[in-house]
């Protein structure tokens, strides 16, 4: 008889949800499984676990403390299948204001919201910061159940629904089904099911295209399995066998079993309540508030740049350089928050800050976040992170820095793209990094990159890795290589040229191999440089001596002709042409570079005639001999141990000897 009369109740309640896709012009036979949390949300001891008890038939309330106190103290789960099939996983919230954190920490993960709001009751404090959070948090489907409407009269109950529908106005919730219910009478069971089967349709799923983030909000150990965590996994997807990190610990982990609904599955997608069974990880070394992420993929924040909204009950501003909690995904931390522009943001408006965090978080672009003033316990505020690894704000950098958040602001992926390589400056970024770095898809940043390159916004430097630069970005590296190179000329008069490595040293921070040779290319194709092996100058550069610096060239070259083997050392030169020391070491240094003289160490100088007949001799003498010993060397030279040694060590260098020992023999290259 049971059977029956629930097989009848099923098939009214199946036929009402047909009408409703029916209506919405939906196939219920093609409708696509949706990976969807449902977060509870109201005041305490308005029968939130209740209705989720009725649903599901799960009591969530799983500590002894609350089944004694009979509240909810700890973030309750359980999961629910809808008549469509549809399957939600449900996080309840507690109510109490002490324990606001807990709450935070569920609703950060969920898509939809069901506030409960007592009949009997009416909208109360925890009522109004619930919907706060809620939309502080981003949330924007849910629904009311006006609950315990076994305990009013009809007139009673009728003036409860119009305070709630009054409450909800210009909220999300605004328009949405307000269904009455007891939990004592079952009455509005069957209306809530059919409601939270039309909010799930309106809910948008997380994308399991991104990298794996799982915020942890529990942690246990299950016997015969070890450390097991919990949590809704925000982006990406996680499978059995990955490695994981767990951040901040640090700890790498396998991952041995993932469950979610209460069922054993090989992957996990986004949107998922998901339990993982960790190999490596003890419970003492995990905690609420922790992160399980892809490795190598997260790097600590201790500042970001963000958007905040000043929730409009607050009785006062909320002021710069005040201490708050912030609350991200299951985490809380004490920062610090920088108000930029105005000097404090007044209930119920907005402005873009700087939060200071006293402890690592490990964000990215999009994430939502609470602030609370932890000494009234009251939420002060929350918002969006713009920039999840911002630099040290300086009250100077406003004018340049508001304008990039403004355009952030508006989350389109182009500006996320753009002002992340703004920010990489010289060093661009991949399409890998640029993903990471401001929460894109692989495939949505690459045809960004694409379609901004094709607009000549972005320039591509490496197509093998897929990186990019901005044009502005690229023509500032132009202008600071020309810059450097005048510069250069202007202290080096008399070199033709500056080593391609020495040049790529004066410019800020690392630039890419291919970078580099790609402007250096182009600002030869433009006729800006003249590129001769590994020595660079300006097209406008000559050497042009004076007539004076010509008389001591020529006196040089005389002098080292006539010296031969025996060459003066620089102080003697500089004592025989009579010049100052500058110019005599900035004429040999000329001379050097032009192949007019060869500098064989720091202090000596010859004429390339004298070496050249000196390589000729010592090659036929090693032909014979084989090889060379230092005092032969000094009998073939005819020279003293002052220029013996300088002169091996030369031969040495270019290759056309070898040491071994303290004998010499012919290089290779110089037999065959």
């Amino acid at each position: 008889m049971w059977c029956l009369c629930y097989y009848d109740r099923y098939n009214v309640l199946m036929q009402k949800n047909l009408d409703y896709l029916m209506a919405c012009n939906e196939q219920p036979h093609m409708q696509v499984q949706k990976r969807i949390i449902l977060g509870t949300a109201g005041h305490i001891d308005h029968g939130k676990t209740s209705v989720i008890k009725a649903l599901t038939g799960i009591d969530t309330d799983r500590l002894k403390e609350e089944k004694e106190r009979g509240i909810t103290i700890e973030l309750g789960f359980a999961s629910l299948t809808l008549p469509s099939g549809q399957q939600l996983g449900i996080v309840d919230m507690p109510g109490h204001e002490r324990f606001i954190d807990h709450m935070v920490a569920g609703a950060s993960g969920i898509d939809l919201v069901l506030l409960a709001v007592a009949a009997d009751e009416g909208v109360m404090p925890q009522t109004r910061e619930h919907l706060d959070i809620c939309r502080l948090l981003g949330i924007r489907a849910g629904l009311v159940v006006l609950t315990k409407v076994d305990l009013v009269d009809n007139e009673m109950e009728e003036l409860a629904r119009e305070d709630v529908s009054e409450f909800v106005k210009g909220t999300f919730l605004e328009g949405k089904p307000i269904i009455s219910f007891s939990s004592v009478t079952g009455r509005g069971k069957d209306e809530l099911l059919i409601s939270i089967e039309k909010v799930s349709v309106e809910a948008e799923e997380k994308s399991s295209e991104g990298l794996c983030r799982l915020p942890i909000d529990r942690v246990f150990t299950m016997k015969g399995f070890g450390t097991v965590l919990t949590g809704t996994l925000l982006s990406g997807s996680l499978r059995i066998g990955d490695i994981v990190d767990i951040l901040p610990p640090g700890h790498a982990a396998k991952v041995r079993g993932i469950q979610t609904h209460n069922q054993t599955v090989e992957v996990s997608r986004a949107g998922s309540r998901t339990a993982v069974n960790l190999q490596g990880i003890e419970k003492s070394m995990v905690t609420r508030g922790d992160i399980l992420v892809e490795p190598g993929k997260f790097c600590a924040s201790y500042m970001v740049y963000a958007y905040v909204q000043c929730v409009p009950q607050n009785s006062k501003p909320m002021a710069d350089r005040s201490r708050v909690m912030f609350h991200w995904a299951t985490t809380k931390a004490f920062a610090r928050i920088i108000i930029l522009g105005a000097g404090s943001v007044a209930p119920g408006e907005g402005s873009f800050v700087q939060l200071r965090l006293e402890s690592p978080i490990f964000p990215v672009f999009g994430d939502r976040f609470i602030v609370r003033d932890f000494s009234t316990n009251r939420t002060l505020g929350g918002g969006i992170i713009l920039d999840p690894l911002a630099p040290k704000h300086r009250k100077k950098a406003e004018a340049e820095i508001i304008p990039w958040l403004e355009r952030l602001k508006s989350e389109r992926p182009r500006e996320r793209v753009v002002y992340a390589l703004w920010k990489q400056g010289f060093q661009g970024g991949s399409v890998i990094e640029l993903a990471a770095a401001m929460n894109l898809t692989l495939a949505e940043c690459r045809k960004v990159c694409r379609l901004l390159t094709d607009e000549r916004i972005l320039r591509e430097v490496d197509t093998e890795e897929e990186r990019f630069i901005l044009e502005t970005s690229f023509r500032d590296l132009t202008i600071a290589l020309r810059s450097h190179l005048e510069s250069y000329h202007r202290e080096h008069p008399y070199h033709f040229g500056i080593l391609k490595e020495e040049l790529k040293g004066m410019l800020p921070g690392r630039i890419s191999e291919k970078l580099y040779a790609l402007c250096l290319s182009l600002m030869a194709t433009e006729g800006i440089i003249a590129v001769d092996k590994e020595k660079i100058r300006l097209t406008s550069h000559t050497v042009r001596l004076s007539d004076e610096s010509q008389e001591i060239e020529k006196q040089i070259l005389d002098r080292l002709v006539a010296a031969g083997l025996q060459p003066p050392s620089f102080r003697e030169l500089l004592e025989q042409v009579r010049c100052r020391e500058h110019m005599l070491r900035t004429l040999l240094e000329y001379l050097a570079e032009k192949g007019s003289v060869l500098k064989i160490s720091e202090d000596l100088y010859f004429h390339p005639e004298v070496i050249e007949r000196l390589k000729q001799s010592l090659i036929s003498f090693l032909k014979q001999k084989g090889e060379i010993q230092t005092q032969e060397f000094k009998t073939l030279s005819d020279t003293t141990r002052k220029y013996t040694i300088p002169l091996l060590e030369y031969f040495d260098r270019s290759r056309i000897t070898l040491r071994v020992g303290d004998r010499r023999i012919l290089r290779e290259k110089i037999n065959e």
